[in-house]
């Protein structure tokens, strides 16, 4: 389903798009267009992929960030041939009307499957293959300093006792949040509300992987308490480095340098591809890698199973695709495509079991989690109201609501959090 919202927010985006594909001796309507999510050392890292399969002198790449949802709206000679999607639960809704299936052969050769079975119905609708699995992420681990804790073992905290137990060994914030970026507030959230009911999680990202106009149910008691906890582990003042101010103006490489470079905190959440950050980090203050302590996100409380939630971006192909994108589709699929990203710049993890599996020895005390995730990413799945405007914004205000020390505005802060989400998903039926 497109919103009223969205085509609106791609026609603004129109002539940067155009912009965006390079000339080169190709000619750029000769070239395949490829829309990313990436920017940085990601958007560095995905160019020698292209490099490595010989693919970049015949493809334009759109990086898009935080708008590329956009990239699924546009028409005309803006519009990309394939997209580097995380939104997955969007697939439902757009198979075969936007994005075209891709042959069975991409999932399965030989031996039997490519990616592992928690992918199949993410990417798979009524029978077709419309999504192939580029890059996955493990999004339930937190990051923290092992010389901030004394000899204590945090791993051992469940979440509501977390900010007193740091306060008792360290003088550090607690911690470090990058909260300029968006998906940083919905990975929290996202998190809290898996280790609360998994039950509640999974029916929240059922409803919202069909864009069809069916009804999410927001105002909830597991919601509720979700939004509650995470408003109570961030109301206290003294909670991060600079104060709700800096919390929600910090971008997330940000809250990673603000623990292992600067020491200005604790502990920070952060999924599996924080790693090259962390090493930059160690680098840049000349400090061993023994102070770097990785561990699984927190129960909700005693008595409640750790959360266990992944991601990833997905390689789709538009209907309106004018080229024959399925040379690069099979280049940028085949097992050794990435092999340069992932020795070269890190912070990738393979979902094809076909690729080499090692990882960075700073995830060492969790290798055994990184593919063993039994949830997508919620916000991803809920679509455009897991996004800017929806998700993103509620929690937003529900943070710039209760933080520095305001944790008697958390019932009302709560309420107006939730009604914000009904609010936007009564805008998108």
């Amino acid at each position: 389903m497109t919103t009223r919202r969205a085509v609106l927010h791609a026609a603004a985006l129109a002539p940067i798009l155009t912009a965006c594909a390079p000339n080169t001796v190709f000619g750029a309507s000769s070239q395949l267009r490829i829309a990313v999510p990436w920017s940085g050392s990601e958007l560095s890292a995905f160019r020698k992929v292209l490099t490595d399969t010989g693919t970049e002198r015949g493809v334009a790449v759109l990086p898009l960030g935080d708008d590329i949802d956009t990239a699924l709206v546009t028409r005309g000679r803006s519009a990309p041939d394939l997209i580097m999607l995380p939104e997955v639960g969007r697939i439902d809704a757009l198979a075969g009307s936007v994005l075209r299936a891709f042959p069975d052969t991409l999932w399965q050769d030989g031996t039997g499957p490519r990616y592992p079975d928690v992918w199949r119905n993410l990417v798979w609708h009524r029978g077709a293959l419309y999504a192939i699995p580029f890059k996955s992420a493990y999004k339930s681990l937190i990051w923290y300093d092992r010389q901030a804790f004394g000899g204590a073992d945090p791993a051992r905290w469940p979440l509501d006792q977390w900010r007193d137990r740091v306060a008792e060994v360290s003088a550090r914030r607690p911690f470090a949040l990058g909260g300029a970026d968006g998906w940083v507030l919905a990975d929290l959230f996202g998190n809290i509300l898996h280790s609360r009911s998994r039950r509640a999680y999974r029916r929240l990202a059922v409803q919202g992987a069909v864009e069809s106009g069916q009804e999410r149910k927001w105002d909830s008691l597991p919601v509720r308490a979700s939004m509650r906890r995470m408003a109570e582990l961030c109301a206290p003042a003294g909670t991060f480095p600079g104060g709700i101010a800096g919390a929600l103006t910090s971008q997330f490489p940000d809250s990673v340098r603000a623990v292992f470079e600067h020491r200005a905190a604790a502990a920070v959440m952060a999924p599996d591809f924080a790693e090259p950050i962390v090493r930059s980090c160690l680098r840049r203050s000349r400090r061993s890698p023994e102070v770097v302590g990785v561990m699984p996100f927190q129960a909700f409380a005693a008595g409640h199973r750790p959360p266990v939630i992944g991601a990833g971006d997905v390689l789709v192909a538009t209907t309106s695709a004018r080229r024959d994108v399925m040379p690069v589709v099979a280049a940028l699929s085949a097992p050794g495509a990435v092999s340069g990203w992932i020795a070269d710049y890190g912070g990738f993890l393979a979902p094809s079991t076909r690729t080499v599996t090692d990882h960075p020895p700073l995830l060492d005390p969790v290798a055994g989690q990184l593919r063993s995730w039994t949830d997508f990413d919620l916000a991803d799945l809920l679509g455009t109201a897991g996004r800017r405007d929806g998700l993103w914004r509620a929690l937003t205000d529900l943070l710039v609501t209760v933080g520095d020390g305001h944790p008697e505005r958390i019932d009302s802060a709560v309420e107006r959090a939730v009604r914000t989400l009904e609010d936007f998903d009564g805008g998108i039926r």
